[in-house]
């Protein structure tokens, strides 16, 4: 499944042209959204793809490194208000079983269904050029880690489940899709992104 999700407010035309006439070889949704009047405008980027495929697979480096530089655009041209930016990396896992209890046009149904395995979100809401443009361009680092992360948690899991039944196993899946499932916010004093807890969320407010 490659499909990419752009929701925003406040972005002008020829700013959305440029993100889709980026990626035009993409199935492409686009929604106004409602405002946040902190910030003079929101972009929110949704990439959804299967989780067996690298994101830099998905999109190539190549046209990262060109949304990188039209998003700085949009961002200085914002000013002070800001740009409220989410980056959200979507991994969809299709479930490939059958149930023998169901005639053949349910399990066909069945072997076309679809779940989100995994979601990772980046939150940069930065209203100083040099930490929003700093963020930005470490997305890229980090998503190669988060990458490595799980193609170990990968290996590490199907030595475990090679031996249980295919029902349990797509349980097991669907518990970890809720726990896999995190948002980095960029942390302009370490300049790096960290996880998202209650605790950063706090922090952040008492600046």
């Amino acid at each position: 499944m490659f499909q990419i999700i752009i929701n925003q407010a406040g972005l002008s035309l020829g700013e959305i042209e440029a993100i889709n006439n980026l990626f035009s070889n993409y199935y492409i949704t686009e929604n106004i959204i409602d405002y946040d009047y902190e910030f003079a405008s929101i972009l929110e980027i949704q990439f959804i793809k299967d989780k067996n495929l690298e994101f830099f697979d998905f999109i190539s480096i190549e046209k990262w490194s060109i949304l990188i530089e039209i998003i700085k655009n949009i961002k200085k041209r914002r000013g002070r208000k800001g740009l409220k930016l989410e980056i959200i990396i979507i991994d969809v896992d299709k479930l490939n079983y059958k149930n023998n209890n169901e005639n053949e046009e349910e399990e066909e149904e069945d072997d076309n269904q679809e779940i989100i395995f995994r979601e990772t979100s980046f939150l940069l809401d930065h209203k100083n050029d040099l930490d929003f443009i700093k963020g930005l361009e470490r997305i890229e680092i980090t998503i190669e880690n988060i990458s490595e992360i799980y193609e170990f948690q990968k290996l590490k899991e199907e030595k475990e489940t090679d031996n249980k039944k295919i029902n349990e196993n797509i349980k097991y899946r669907i518990d970890e899709n809720i726990e896999s499932s995190i948002i980095f916010t960029f942390n302009e004093i370490s300049r790096k992104w960290i996880r998202f807890t209650d605790k950063t969320s706090s922090n952040k407010k008492s600046k």
